[in-house]
């Protein structure tokens, strides 16, 4: 309108008025336009679609600092930072978000990419979401790693739409917080997964016995991990998104129907920004090419990822060699050596073996 109203006065002007007072209107236009889109808080997605970071990833324990000599070392490419999703959000719509800015920010600092990992299995699941489920399936946890080893665990059905809402709800909130921040490389979703964000569904002979009453099918299971990553993949325009994979043993058809179908799925709407990862690489993990799962994240390369079984570095039951008494740089030089084997292009080591190990940790920077 001001365009037409000026060019209307100017009619019977000299040209060059004329010329000039339009050229003003529309430089007034379009500065005006500058100011209203900068202003906006709409994440957008980067202009070239992210990319796999490689390197080394130290994995912090959850809701742990970031130690110091973990930030100075220069081996150490990327952070991986965990939270209990039952922390982030211990009322329906409340964060407390200050866990999180804290370690991204000393992250950033110190110039490491960082994996941001909300950890939403067992329990680390908000006792007002378990308050809220219809329908729960429990098992006996058989892992004495675990902190509920042999205790009875109550989760949602993976497939609960109840479940679904408030997880996809939670990972809308933590996207719109951190991926317009150019730190976090990669976002981790936690898919199938009964205990932490690794994929885990229960399968002895009684635990499908009760899936099956529970009305569980393999076509359940896939559709809920598609929703979960395609909500992950909306609120993470600007990153790459993870997820593990693990067998089903008999619950399916085949023990990597489930995770075989996931990946083919995720891949044909996400290509490379889909990373597959294993999260048991150890010394005694086959090298590649193998059988089994881990022939399911050999087939997905190139965009494949890895992150230790276990720590080296003081662990008396040498779990990273298979209960076998060997010396912990040892394992895990074998261990990432393995890794290489498989094309992984991150493998995240925990924090205890990156502080104790730095020989080994600058090894693997070079490897990977």
């Amino acid at each position: 309108m001001q365009c037409k109203y000026m060019s209307y006065m100017s009619y019977n002007v000299h040209s060059t008025f004329r010329t000039q007072a339009c050229i003003f209107c529309v430089l007034t236009c379009w500065f005006t336009a500058l100011r209203i889109v900068d202003s906006s808080a709409t994440p957008t997605p980067t202009p070239t679609p992210p990319t796999v970071p490689h390197g080394v990833f130290s994995l912090v324990p959850p809701g742990a600092p970031i130690k110091g000599a973990t930030l100075a070392n220069p081996s150490v490419d990327g952070i991986s930072i965990r939270q209990a999703w039952a922390d982030l959000e211990p009322s329906e719509g409340v964060f407390n978000w200050a866990y999180l800015d804290t370690e991204i920010g000393l992250a950033r600092a110190a110039g490491k990419k960082v994996l941001l990992r909300i950890e939403d299995g067992d329990l680390n699941i908000p006792p007002w979401v378990m308050n809220g489920m219809v329908t729960t399936f429990s098992y006996v946890d058989l892992n004495p790693y675990h902190p509920s080893y042999g205790s009875t665990v109550t989760i949602p059905v993976f497939w609960d739409s109840y479940y679904l809402a408030k997880k996809t709800a939670m990972i809308a909130a933590v996207g719109a917080s951190y991926t317009g921040n150019s730190a976090v490389k990669i976002a981790c979703v936690g898919i199938a997964n009964a205990y932490s964000d690794d994929w885990y569904v229960p399968h002895t002979s009684t635990n499908i016995t009760n899936w099956r009453s529970d009305g569980y099918t393999s076509q359940k299971l896939i559709e809920s991990c598609d929703a979960i990553i395609d909500a992950v993949m909306a609120a993470f325009p600007n990153q790459v998104v993870v997820a593990a994979i693990n067998p089903n043993g008999k619950l399916d058809q085949t023990a990597d129907y489930a995770s075989s179908t996931v990946i083919t799925n995720e891949r044909a709407k996400w290509g490379s920004r889909f990373v597959v990862a294993k999260n048991g690489l150890s010394a005694t993990t086959p090298l590649a090419p193998s059988s089994g799962t881990w022939s399911v994240l050999y087939n997905a390369r190139p965009d494949v990822a890895g992150q230790m079984l276990w720590f080296c570095f003081g662990d008396t039951t040498y779990r990273m060699n298979g209960g076998v008494l060997a010396d912990p740089a040892t394992v895990l030089g074998k261990s990432i050596d393995i890794g290489v084997s498989y094309g992984m292009k991150y493998i995240e080591i925990y924090q205890t073996d990156v502080i104790n190990l730095p020989g080994v940790i600058s090894y693997a920077h070079s490897k990977l």
